[in-house]
C-alpha cells in the first residue's frame, strides 16, 4: 500500500471522476470505504481473462493495456486505459467472466475497490443507478474508441483514434491531454502500420497539434485532429 498522502489524492480524484461525481456523495463514500491504492509493476497482470469476481480499479498513475482474444485465440491489444479512468467493472458488477485482460504497461498505481465492498452494496437503488451509469460511461467510451474507423484511410484512422483517446477525463482546468501510448500500440488499435503512425504524428507535431514524447503523446488541440 502506498503512503497516505498519495492515497488521499487518489480518493479525491476518484470522487471527482466522471462516474462517482454523478452519484450521491454519501454513496460515493460507502463505495470508497476501505479502498486501497496499490502499485503495479510494468507488465504485471491486474485482471486475468475469464477471471470471475474481479475488483474495480480507478487508475491514478501510469497506464494499463487492455488485451482481448481474437477468433484464433491470440490475445492482442485493444486499447490503453489512461489515468483518471475506471476499469474492471464488467466482471465485478456482473459476476461473469471478464472478457479482457488488463496489464500495467508501465509502473502504475490504482485505487482498488474490492468486489466484497460492491457485493455489500448490491441490491440498493443507489447501487443499481451507479452500476448503470458506470456501464453507460464505459460503453460510450468503448464506442468512441472502436467506431469511426470503417471506411477511413490509414491516416484518418490514426487521427480518429487520437481524437477518441484524447476525450478521456482530465484534471480540472487542463486544456492539454496526455495519452500514454507507444507508436506500436497506436498502430495496433488504429489498424494501420507503424509507418503510417509515424507519418501522421510527424505531421501533427509540425502543425502544433500534438507534442510527442517517449511512449506518450500530448494533445494540445483536440479539435484539430479530425478537422
Amino acid at each position: 500500500m502506498l503512503a497516505e498522502p498519495k492515497t488521499a489524492m487518489a480518493l479525491a480524484a476518484a470522487r471527482n471522476s466522471a462516474w462517482l461525481s454523478q452519484q450521491d456523495p454519501e454513496f460515493c463514500e460507502r463505495v470508497l470505504r476501505n479502498s486501497k491504492l496499490i502499485k503495479f509493476a510494468k507488465d504485471e497482470r491486474i485482471i486475468g481473462l475469464d477471471e470471475k469476481g474481479s475488483n474495480i480499479y480507478f487508475l491514478f498513475e501510469g497506464a494499463v493495456q487492455v488485451l482481448v482474444p481474437r477468433p484464433d485465440l491470440e490475445i492482442v491489444p485493444s486499447h490503453v486505459v489512461s489515468p483518471l479512468e475506471w476499469f474492471g467493472e464488467y466482471g465485478a458488477l456482473t459476476g461473469r467472466d471478464n472478457i479482457a485482460e488488463y496489464r500495467a504497461r508501465m509502473p502504475s498505481s490504482a485505487l482498488v475497490v474490492l468486489q466484497s465492498r460492491l457485493a455489500a452494496l448490491e441490491g440498493e437503488p443507489s447501487f443499481r443507478k451507479a452500476a448503470t451509469d458506470l456501464f453507460g460511461d464505459t460503453f460510450k467510451r468503448q464506442l468512441e474508441l472502436s467506431t469511426g474507423l470503417a471506411g477511413l484511410k490509414g491516416e484518418e484512422r490514426v487521427r480518429s483514434k487520437l481524437h477518441a483517446l484524447a476525450g478521456a477525463p482530465r484534471p480540472a482546468g487542463s486544456m492539454e491531454r496526455k495519452i500514454v501510448v507507444s507508436h506500436d500500440e497506436l498502430a495496433a488499435i488504429s489498424c494501420v502500420s507503424r509507418t503510417v503512425v509515424a507519418k501522421v504524428l510527424s505531421q501533427l507535431s509540425d502543425e502544433g497539434t500534438i507534442v510527442t514524447g517517449y511512449r506518450n503523446i500530448t494533445v494540445l488541440h483536440r479539435d484539430r485532429l479530425i478537422s
